[in-house]
């Protein structure tokens, strides 16, 4: 008999609390599971790259029309001002790497993040601006992001973002 242990739970304002399967089960409600290929093919490169690029190495987070976001395998997310409810994820070469989808602006929100054949990956659920749980199509927990750091579902820290 195995019995399933929370592997941690956070406490938000109001005392409610999220297990990382209370987490999966909201995340897994109402889900897209495709993205259209127009939006993935408009996409492919990033038609900034060098400009990102430079921006990313001064430590900029915003330029004149979108923001930017890098993290610690050299890998950038841009989302664009004039719609703030796709974001897309570039490799460090600047190839289209994921693009993200989300349900909303504010907390609690879920996003959703598709391949580059419009396939969904993961799911994001958002409870507060610094705690977020993601899982992939199968429901396993990829990360949990506390502040700026990624956690594993053993608490080890696996990615650090900028």
């Amino acid at each position: 008999m195995m019995f399933a242990l929370p592997i941690q739970a956070k406490t938000l304002k109001g005392g409610v609390k999220y297990t990382v399967k209370q987490a999966r089960e909201e995340a897994f409600s109402n889900v897209e599971y495709t993205l259209p290929q127009s939006i993935i093919k408009a996409n492919l490169t990033d038609p900034n790259y060098k400009e990102n690029k430079k921006a990313i190495k001064l430590g900029a987070t915003e330029l004149r029309d979108r923001y930017i976001e890098h993290y610690s395998d050299g890998e950038y997310a841009l989302a664009y001002k004039n719609n703030m409810y796709v974001v897309y994820y570039y490799k460090k070469n600047g190839e289209l790497d994921t693009i993200e989808k989300r349900e909303s602006l504010q907390t609690p929100m879920k996003t959703f993040r598709y391949n580059t054949k419009g396939k969904l990956e993961e799911i994001s659920l958002f409870l507060t601006p610094d705690n977020t749980y993601i899982f992939n199509i199968n429901g396993e927990l990829k990360y949990h992001w506390i502040g700026d750091k990624g956690y594993d579902k053993n608490g080890k820290v696996i990615s650090v973002r900028y």
